[in-house]
């Protein structure tokens, strides 16, 4: 380990928390339905020889979280280093194989909270020798509160939210076209008879389904087209300005809040926490802190985001972030099937980036 892992390490685990060291191997599976089928291209997998599908663990959020939600670990703090796995991007010239050193912190929540673990991740990178850093924060939480306070139904806001993580909110904004005839005819039906009629169409032409999806999902999905033709201009022009917003870090709760009044929204709890958690941040003047931007755009990387999000990156290459971290409130319950519950944040630090950004 060189001096700068050494020192990152050093910082971090003198914070407090208990040392883990997650399964190397974690089924495909979860990490799919957690982060989309997009990943899947940068998964190191391999069959299980009983039918599924396992990878090499490609972050430690998740494998940690699943111990936590299966109750094989308390719901505590942790901070671990080691290794995981990524297929790199064509052309990036980087190793699949790469050390990460970070926390994960379990039942604790609240901007004060956010504001901790945004600083120690900052100090760690400059620990580490980090001298410039292109440092971006968002809110998946702002996001949310937003689609909640617009006139849509609770498919679209899913569906948006889903894109959001995914990079993809703008292009699902895009006008629908008119639901068709065999879409509004079936709309008039019941679910039991629009299956029905969907099964006479199969029949009629010979097949059984359409790829992996049934007559009664098809059938589900053209109800469901006909009944929710998406968000209206007016709902679409204020998710798109939002998603349009840029500023310093500093400038962002009023920034946020301008927007709020424009479009007649109300953020509630949201912004008022994002507004607590920038004055904990300025209070505790982390590194990058001045230089720091608020970005709403979307696609924060990993899905089971859902609050403050954060990355750090060397200027000369803003798409390759040596720190990243956020809140995931949610990943317990989804992973768990509802059982185990608590609010959670971590961040990791990339140290091959990490060096990569010290010695340019």
């Amino acid at each position: 380990m060189n001096s700068g892992a050494r020192a990152v390490e050093d910082m971090i685990f003198a914070v407090g928390g208990e040392r883990i060291d997650p399964p190397t191997l974690a089924p495909a599976r979860m990490i799919l339905d957690l982060s989309g089928e997009a990943v899947r291209q940068r998964l190191c997998t391999f069959p299980d020889g009983e039918g599924g599908e396992l990878c090499l663990r490609p972050d430690m959020t998740v494998p940690i979280a699943a111990l936590v939600a299966q109750g094989r670990r308390a719901l505590a703090r942790y901070v671990y280093s080691g290794t995981v796995w990524r297929l790199p991007r064509s052309g990036s010239g980087e190793a699949p194989e790469f050390s990460q050193v970070g926390f994960e912190w379990f039942a604790g929540g609240g901007p004060e909270e956010d504001a901790e673990a945004f600083c120690l991740a900052m100090s760690a990178a400059q620990a580490g020798g980090e001298r410039s850093a292109r440092v971006r924060i968002g809110d998946v939480a702002v996001f949310s509160s937003l689609l909640k306070g617009l006139s849509l139904s609770q498919a679209w806001r899913a569906k948006l939210l889903r894109s959001f993580a995914r990079g993809g909110a703008r292009e699902a904004l895009v006008p629908q076209p008119p639901a068709s005839a065999l879409a509004t005819a079936l709309a008039g039906l019941t679910a039991e008879q629009a299956r029905h009629a969907v099964e006479e169409i199969f029949a009629i032409a010979g097949t059984a389904s359409t790829g992996q999806r049934s007559a009664a999902d098809i059938a589900g999905r053209l109800r469901e087209r006909a009944d929710d033709p998406g968000p209206s201009a007016q709902a679409s022009e204020a998710i798109s300005e939002y998603l349009s917003l840029e500023c310093p870090a500093h400038e962002a709760s009023e920034t946020i809040a301008s927007f709020a009044r424009r479009q007649r929204v109300d953020l509630g709890q949201a912004l008022s926490d994002f507004t607590l958690r920038q004055e904990a941040i300025a209070r505790r003047a982390p590194p990058y802190w001045s230089t720091a931007r608020f970005s709403a755009r979307d696609g924060w990387r990993f899905e089971y985001y859902d609050g403050f999000v954060f990355e750090l990156a060397a200027p000369e290459t803003p798409d390759r972030p040596s720190v990243a971290g956020g809140r995931y409130d949610g990943l317990l319950a989804r992973l768990s099937g509802q059982t185990v519950s608590a609010q959670a944040i971590g961040a990791a630090v990339r140290m091959d980036r990490l060096d990569a950004g010290a010695s340019s």
